[in-house]
């Protein structure tokens, strides 16, 4: 099925995702009367850590964490990072095969964009940008997505890190994309701040301009479009995890690492 839709013309491709994001405006409009609508809601319980096989690719989405493998204290590869990341930080360092690494571990926010950019100043550059990230601000991880492709540095996400909601916008922005098998990059819908109350027709409208600026993003850096769908589909509670399959036939990726 996703072999087919990979062959779709963009212009259809586009379409399908426009009509998703319809039936996402509908949603919206019933839940006008919630005072935080599309906020994830944190997960009953631990996070599922069953590796996801196709078919079996949903998961809770907690934006305060990322998933852990099964039988491992931490996440590890060739970059060591943390499986409760808190505010987003940047550190250098070597990563073997990598080469030299800037791992950006953590929540996506507001002025993230600049603090990459003056963390990148005056300094040796990296050859990858290693991700390790529930997500966070949308527009924040375009412009940074945008950074990292004009300084030409690939991305990886290693053995047992994480790249949900917001993240895989960054994965898309290098140049050369490596993803272990061992690694978790997730997707699912947009959804507006906390605190953040406004008519259901001024969220739609929001989201859907947001959602015409991903896909150009996803465009430009010469990712398949229709890496949205299942996002789409997917509400912001949950985080629907890619295989390696859809990871290369999405050209999120353009190595898989075991």
């Amino acid at each position: 099925m996703i072999g087919r839709l990979t062959r779709i013309p963009l212009r259809l491709a586009l379409r399908l995702v426009l009509a998703l994001q319809v039936g996402l405006g509908i949603a919206l409009v019933v839940e006008d009367t919630r005072e935080f609508w599309g906020m994830p809601r944190a997960p009953d319980g631990p996070l599922p850590t069953a590796p996801v096989s196709p078919g079996d690719q949903t998961r809770r989405y907690d934006p305060r964490a990322v998933p852990r493998a099964p039988g491992r204290e931490a996440p590890g590869g060739p970059v060591r990072f943390s499986d409760q990341p808190g505010d987003l930080t940047f550190r250098f360092e070597d990563g073997g095969d990598l080469g030299r690494v800037l791992l950006l571990e953590g929540r996506i926010g507001a002025g993230d964009s600049d603090r990459l950019e003056r963390a990148l100043d005056g300094v040796e550059p990296p050859d990858t940008v290693a991700l390790h990230s529930p997500g966070g601000d949308v527009r924040e991880a375009l412009r940074m997505g945008a950074l990292i492709r004009e300084r030409g540095f690939d991305t990886a996400v290693t053995a047992g890190a994480a790249c949900n909601s917001a993240c895989p916008l960054l994965l898309a922005s290098g140049v050369e994309r490596i993803v272990s098998r061992e690694a978790w990059v997730g997707m699912h819908q947009a959804y507006m701040a906390p605190g953040t109350i406004i008519p259901s027709r001024d969220a739609v409208i929001s989201i859907q301009a947001l959602q015409a600026e991903v896909l150009a993003h996803f465009e430009a850096m010469g990712v398949d479009p229709l890496v949205q769908v299942p996002a789409l589909r997917t509400p912001p509670e949950e985080a629907y995890f890619l295989v390696p399959e859809e990871l290369e036939r999405y050209r999120l990726a353009t190595r898989i690492t075991d």
